[in-house]
This record gives C-alpha cells, sequence and structure tokens, in this order.
C-alpha cells in the first residue's frame, strides 16, 4: 500500500513539471519525499526475508523504481543545476565550470605572445633625383658592382643602427630586399626598372619597438639580424606592397671545401688594428676593424686586399662571390670564427667610381678627404691565394640555389 502511495506521488510530481522547468523551491520538498519513500523502502527490505527466489514481477517493479528515480534526478540536474559547480582544469582547457550555461561564462580574451616584428613608426621619403644623397649613389654605382657582382642598387655608406633607431640615408628597393631578406644581389630577380639602380633612391627612418635585440649595421648588412630583417620585410609588404616568390634552380657555383688545415687563425675576442697596406687618413687615428666586418681595398688595376675580423666561412664565402663570379657554397664544415687577410688579382680590373667613361681611368681618383692611394697590389689568382694563404679550395659543381623573383611591387604613398 505504502509502495502504490510512493509511485501515485511520484506520477504527480511528473504531470505537475510536464515541459515546464519546476523551480527550486519545488525541486527540493518533491526530492525530499522521494528519498523518504527509498529510506523507507531500504530499510523495508533489509529488515524483511528476502525470499530465495522473489517473485519476477516484484524484482521487475523493484528495477523499474530505481530506473526512474535515477532518470528524475538526472532530468532535474540537466535543467536546473546542482546547487554546487564543479571545476576542472587540465592540459587542453582552461579552468572554467561544468556546470555554467554560455550566457553564464564569462568573455575571455585569447592572448597570443607574438614578436615585435613591425616598426613602431617608420618613414619612406622618395629623394629628389638631384639631392646629394642621389649624386653621390650613382657616382658609386660602379664601385658597388666591383664589391658586390651587381649593378642594380645600391647600399653606400651612413646607414646607422642607433639603441632604438635606424636610418638608410638612400637605398634603391632592390638593395631594400637583399638587406632585408639577407640574400646575395645575383639571387633576386624581377621587378619593374625603377626598383633597380638608376631609378628611385629611398631615405628610410624607422623607430624600433622596446625590447628590441641589439644588432650592428654589419649584422644587417651581412644577414644576421632576424628580427630587424623581419621588420624591414613587413615594412617593404605593407608600404611597397612587394609580393616575392620562391624558386629553386640548379646553376653553376664553386664549393669552397679545406685544402691545407691550419693556415687561418682562430679570431680572439678583440678587435684588431687595420693592415698597414690599407691607406691611412692623415690626421686620423688608426681605424680598428670590429668583430665580424671585412674591409676590402679594390685598385683599379684589378688588386684586391681583404681583411677581415672574426669571420665566418660562410660569410667569407658570400664576399667572395663578387671576385669568383658566381655563387661559392661554404662547404668546409668550419664553424670557428677566423681573422682573414687575403690578397689577389682580379681577372677584370675594379671600375672607377668617377662618372662612367669610354675606358677605365688608370686609377680611382681620389674623392675630398680621401686617403692616398696605396701602391698597386700583385698577387696571385683568387683560386691560387686562397690555397695558399688561407688553406682553401674552391671546385666548381653546379647545384640548386634558392633565387627569390619579385613577381609584384608598388611605389609607396606619402608618409
Amino acid at each position: 500500500m505504502k509502495r502504490q502511495q510512493a509511485e501515485a506521488a511520484l506520477n504527480r510530481f511528473l504531470e505537475e513539471c510536464g515541459n515546464a522547468v519546476p523551480a527550486q523551491s519545488d525541486v527540493e520538498p518533491a526530492l525530499d519525499r522521494v528519498w523518504e519513500r527509498l529510506e523507507w523502502r531500504a530499510d523495508e527490505v533489509v529488515g524483511a526475508r528476502i525470499p530465495a527466489a522473489p517473485a519476477r514481477p516484484f524484482r521487475f517493479a523493484w528495477a523499474a523504481g530505481i530506473v526512474l528515480v535515477a532518470i528524475l534526478v538526472n532530468f532535474l540536474v540537466w535543467r536546473q543545476g546542482p546547487p554546487f559547480s564543479v571545476a576542472v582544469n587540465n592540459a587542453n582547457s582552461d579552468e572554467h565550470s561544468l556546470w555554467k550555461s554560455s550566457s553564464q561564462q564569462p568573455t575571455e580574451t585569447l592572448q597570443r605572445t607574438v614578436p615585435q616584428d613591425v616598426f613602431e613608426l617608420a618613414s619612406v621619403k622618395l629623394l629628389s633625383p638631384s639631392s646629394e644623397a642621389v649624386k653621390t649613389a650613382n657616382q658609386f654605382q660602379p664601385l658597388q658592382l666591383a664589391m658586390t657582382g651587381c649593378a642594380e642598387g645600391y647600399v653606400g655608406g651612413g646607414l646607422r643602427l642607433d639603441p632604438g633607431r635606424l636610418t638608410i640615408p638612400v637605398i634603391t628597393v632592390f638593395s631594400l630586399v637583399t638587406v632585408a631578406y639577407g640574400q646575395d644581389c645575383a639571387l633576386v630577380e624581377g621587378g619593374p626598372a625603377w626598383v633597380r639602380s638608376g631609378g628611385d633612391y629611398y631615405e628610410i627612418q624607422a623607430l624600433l619597438p622596446a625590447g628590441s635585440p641589439s644588432y650592428t649595421s654589419q649584422d644587417l648588412l651581412k644577414g644576421r639580424a632576424p628580427r630587424l630583417q623581419t621588420m624591414l620585410q613587413n615594412l617593404l609588404a605593407d608600404r611597397f606592397r612587394l609580393v616575392l616568390r620562391r624558386e629553386l634552380r640548379e646553376m653553376s657555383v664553386y664549393v669552397l671545401t679545406v685544402a691545407t688545415r691550419g693556415k687561418m687563425k682562430l679570431s680572439p675576442d678583440e678587435t684588431r688594428p687595420l693592415p698597414s697596406s690599407f691607406p691611412a687618413f692623415p690626421g686620423r687615428p688608426t681605424p680598428q676593424i670590429g668583430r665580424g666586418q671585412m674591409l676590402q681595398l679594390l685598385q683599379a688595376s684589378g688588386g684586391v686586399e681583404m681583411s677581415g675580423h672574426a669571420i665566418s666561412i660562410s660569410a667569407l664565402a658570400k664576399d667572395l662571390r663578387s671576385h669568383a663570379g658566381r655563387i661559392v657554397v661554404d662547404k668546409t664544415g668550419l664553424s670557428e670564427v677566423f681573422d682573414v687577410d687575403l690578397k689577389f688579382t682580379r681577372d677584370t680590373p675594379v671600375p672607377s667610381i668617377a662618372a662612367t667613361p669610354a675606358a677605365p681611368p688608370p686609377s680611382i681618383p681620389p674623392l675630398p678627404g680621401a686617403p692616398p692611394q696605396s701602391p698597386p697590389l700583385a698577387g696571385a689568382s683568387l683560386s691560387s691565394a686562397l690555397e695558399e694563404q688561407l688553406g682553401l679550395k674552391l671546385q666548381s659543381a653546379r647545384m640548386p640555389i634558392e633565387v627569390l623573383i619579385i613577381e609584384s611591387v608598388e611605389k609607396p604613398a606619402e608618409n
């Protein structure tokens, strides 16, 4: 009789709920009544004698009652939620409440730490063709060709990298691409004429974001300033709408290997004075060669002297390309840095830095304030000098080399 009353109370409660969400004040008394009936039934079962083989109808009713109560409890929990919440924290999810609905969850802003790879402020200024900076750049184009092997573009003196500020007084877009991507100028192709020599020259001034790594101008020109190079790449993409394509091409190269070990000097951690063969400026102290710097003395007769401090072999290979006539690939396996002194004679003479004449003059005319000319250098060919003086060897080979192709570029808008 009591069991029938409990079942009737449960049925009445379900009929009252229907599809509506019951209030918490209605749920708790109903649950209390259900649990009272269950406790009573449990006491009755424990205190009674359980027959060895209970009647099948009773066993079915008992199981059905348990299932019905479980469904009711789950229904109430799903619709109303329990009087507490459970916090879950694991490696793949943020700490949050399992039981709060999406409307109750606070809005979260996902923050991702990204490198500061854009300039805080950047100015791109088109220089007038009549400006002194452009005139100087055009005058030094032949020397640029001799030193880099590329007539396109100009990366002359005046590039300054002060704490928090980058200044490039005069540069072409072509040269800016080579600097930003650390690519040899012989491995950049495409683009309209105005991006190259004889085209447009720009002045770049930029403020670096706080916390930027400390680089030198040599680090930037040698491709050893990755964060700063990324900023320049973003500047090219944003202001010049530059689009590049990378392509692997098989080409003839020189492979640089070790012929005789021990001929190069490991570099100490200090600056070194300029070799005496380099001309000194009258009335000025003898310059020092900083770490990572390679100085070159070029003569119109074809003589070349290279002097570097704390130079990696890969950097040396890049500097040799303009004199070798091909890309030079480092295959020495040497990871140390060395002090380099190398003298040789080019197959082709060094052009004059004066206005390009029909025939090269016998010597480079001195610039105002320039040191006096050194006596002509007499030396072996580049290949022989490398083996005799540095213990390195050039070997001809063919291999795939990456080339950057300028697919599209636009002149920048006013600042």
